[in-house]
């Protein structure tokens, strides 16, 4: 899984890129929720096909989107003053990535999004947790 978000004022674009891999040929159901205060706001749902390439398959989000309620959301939170008071409104804000075969509806990876701004001259950071049983 590869993913990169971002907004573009000179351009005027806003969204996303994210690729899969699979050893096996499924149409997935990639699906973005959007949650503030812990409830759902909006959700994005978008199915994608196998690209077949050397024995695997590969899935390819390239430059989609975001919706109106997400550039909304971005400029507003550019507009604030100061990073402390970005982070303070991140804080109830997160995003749910779930893909799943559209055909049979099982799970194929879950990630939750938390954000901050960052503030420091080594750029954005990032954590991965495994959940396990």
């Amino acid at each position: 899984f590869w993913a990169d978000l971002g907004a573009d004022a000179m351009t005027g674009f806003y969204g996303g890129t994210a690729r899969y891999e699979s050893a096996e040929s499924r149409v997935v159901k990639n699906s973005n929720k959007v949650c503030s205060f812990g409830k759902q706001v909006v959700e994005k749902i978008q199915v994608e096909f196998p690209v077949a390439e050397g024995g695997i398959f590969r899935y390819y989000l390239d430059r989609s989107p975001m919706c109106d309620y997400m550039i909304s959301f971005v400029d507003k939170l550019n507009a604030l003053d100061s990073a402390d008071m970005m982070n303070s409104v991140l804080e109830n804000f997160s995003v749910l990535q779930v893909v799943t075969d559209r055909d049979t509806n099982e799970l194929l990876f879950c990630c939750a999004y938390i954000f901050s701004v960052a503030t420091n001259a080594h750029g954005a950071q990032h954590h991965l947790y495994k959940l396990v049983d």
